[in-house]
């Protein structure tokens, strides 16, 4: 007897739909607890596989969380890319949606980077991607000033823009999301707008 031609296409599905069931679990697991927290049981259980399916996928705990980490910077990079250059009201509320998806992850990869040399690569890639993506937002801003003004105001962007900033504000201080967005704007603002009109 043959085998149905299209048997292998649906296993494949199946197994598809079972690597990313297992990569969202690990996702949300990832947002609640420390790396090191997590066991390969409690990603088995929350994704409804076997602790071996797991393995049979991603080779390892390690595999996973690298896998994981590449799934969250592709999201991440598509999620950031949509905001306007120039708008600064639409720029804080895609940071802000940002960092409320992502910014609880990140910060505990990024503590934990020493220990998990494995996320170094995915570490640096998004610092990259970070500082491009204020040179684009805030092109308007940065073009009109000199070399050493703009360089200054760049990294001044980074560091109002970044995720520590954002955990600072949201789980140090218990801001709300509006408040945290409100805080943001003022501060750009407050920065953008300091000697300069606002672009066109």
């Amino acid at each position: 007897m043959t085998k149905r031609p299209y048997r292998g296409t649906a296993q494949a599905e199946v197994a598809a739909l079972t690597r990313q069931r297992i990569l969202e679990a690990t996702v949300a697991l990832a947002n609640e607890r420390w790396v090191d927290e997590i066991t390969l049981e409690d990603i088995a259980e929350k994704s409804g596989v076997t602790a071996q399916t797991i393995l049979r996928h991603f080779g390892s705990k390690d595999g996973l969380a690298t896998e994981t980490a590449r799934m969250g910077n592709h999201a991440a990079v598509q999620q950031r890319n949509t905001a306007i250059a120039g708008d600064l009201e639409n720029i804080v509320n895609n940071l802000t949606e940002h960092y409320e998806a992502f910014g609880e992850r990140v910060f505990r990869t990024l503590t934990q980077d020493a220990a998990y040399p494995q996320f170094k690569a995915f570490l640096q890639e998004g610092r990259q991607f970070h500082r491009q993506w204020v040179e684009r937002v805030f092109a308007p801003w940065l073009q009109k000033r000199s070399d050493a003004a703009r360089e200054r105001l760049t990294l001044q962007l980074i560091a109002i823009c970044d995720v520590h900033m954002w955990r600072v504000y949201r789980h140090e201080l218990g801001l709300s999301s509006e408040d945290y967005r409100a805080l943001l704007l003022d501060l750009l603002q407050a920065l953008l707008h300091q000697n300069m009109e606002q672009p066109s």
